[in-house]
């Protein structure tokens, strides 16, 4: 009977493990890329994924912000998930930057080398480098904790007596907090590893560029949970034809504003004649990184726009998954061309075996952990789902008739 029992057991404790092994992988990749005797761009390509899907797991609990606020009854179920992916890549985040401080700054960021004689601003300094971007993490990770936990408090085993209109409340006076650190986290982030990067360029909108992209990815990205919850979950899904068609409206009105930032950021390069800004821009859009420019422009608005146009396909959770993996490749790509071809001319994604296994470690990594914390929380907010709402207080116009 013990054999059995062990046997019977054993498939579950070798995904464990092997989930656990990725984690590791995708933990310590840094250090050893880091430690081999590569240079630039090998090591940008880590450098790349681990940016975008720390603001695509960051975007998890904003979209949860903004639809709280705006008492968004249909994007309930969406709610757990999407926190849930914030707090998992939480130990990425917060290591993975640790590493690239101490063992990439001097190859990525080169005003820390500037000469004892050149006019440095205070700002531009290792030590201030390390305290602005782990502050801002920190406090963008330790206000969506507290947030996610008081969405949990009710669902969690012994907390039925929580009042559920006093945790709404309190989640609603949370959501702008949230918000806030996200920007300035996200701000502070945009102007090291992508502004900064090319000397001399100053822009007040390539911030709002960076951090939007991430909420419109990470907003497409919840796509694929109803897709995965119908294929690993037993149990009864709160998803429907209403979650799909409203996310799908959601993500087009993202699209548009995604595309206006993007040509804002370039607007001021070509009407105001300034080669050094907009040689960089060039060289993404006409020279070898051309094909990466345009598949990114095509993932994130020629598609999409062409598609959501018809009923048939924001409708269709197969053909929104489809779309949603064009949008993140899209924004996966920006990243790259926001720092790779800074360091090279000629680099190619594919051509460095070692930087895509550890990109895919990095994601294989942060998958795991999203499932382990599925596996010990609930997956859906059910008192907010069951919560019904005070009269006045929906703007939801739609009902859930297909």
């Amino acid at each position: 009977m013990k054999t059995e029992q062990c046997q019977k057991a054993s498939p579950r404790q070798r995904r464990g493990m092997s989930w656990g092994l990725l984690a590791l992988i995708a933990l310590v990749s840094p250090v050893y890329g880091s430690s081999t005797e590569t240079t630039q761009p090998e090591f940008g390509l880590l450098i790349v994924s681990f940016l975008f899907l720390m603001g695509v797991s960051q975007a998890g609990v904003v979209f949860c912000s903004m639809l709280r606020l705006s008492y968004a009854q249909w994007a309930k179920p969406y709610y757990r998930l999407a926190e849930l992916s914030t707090l998992a890549f939480f130990p990425f985040a917060i290591l993975g930057f640790l590493l690239i401080f101490f063992f990439a700054k001097v190859e990525l960021f080169y005003w820390l080398s500037a000469s004892p004689d050149a006019h440095q601003s205070p700002w531009l300094n290792s030590d201030w480098l390390l305290v602005r971007n782990l502050l801002g993490l920190l406090v963008f990770y330790g206000v969506s904790a507290i947030y996610i936990w008081k969405g949990l408090q009710p669902d969690l085993k012994g907390a039925s007596d929580v009042d559920h209109r006093e945790v709404e409340r309190q989640l609603y006076l949370l959501s702008p907090l949230v918000l806030i650190s996200f920007v300035i986290c996200n701000t502070l982030l945009a102007w090291d590893f992508g502004m900064m990067l090319i000397p001399h360029w100053h822009s007040t909108v390539f911030p709002i560029q960076f951090w939007f992209g991430n909420v419109y990815a990470g907003t497409a990205a919840l796509l694929v949970f109803p897709a995965l919850l119908h294929r690993f979950s037993a149990g009864e899904s709160h998803f429907g034809p209403r979650q799909i068609r409203n996310l799908s409206m959601l993500i087009s009105g993202f699209m548009l504003l995604w595309l206006y930032f993007f040509w804002a950021q370039f607007f001021v390069f070509w009407f105001g004649n300034l080669p050094h800004e907009f040689d960089p821009l060039w060289r993404q859009m006409y020279g070898h990184y051309a094909p990466f420019y345009w598949t990114m422009m095509a993932g994130c608005f020629f598609v999409p726009f062409v598609a959501l146009i018809f009923a048939i396909i924001n409708r269709s959770l197969a053909a929104m998954c489809v779309l949603a993996l064009g949008i993140n490749l899209g924004i996966w790509i920006f990243k790259y061309l926001m720092l790779v071809p800074v360091f090279s001319t000629d680099h190619r994604p594919l051509e460095h075996l070692l930087d895509v296994g550890l990109s895919i470690g990095l994601l294989a990594g942060f998958i795991g952990v999203v499932i382990l914390l599925a596996r010990r929380l609930p997956v859906y907010s059910e008192w907010e789902i069951n919560l019904k709402p005070n009269v006045g207080e929906s703007f939801d116009t739609d009902s859930d008739r297909t």
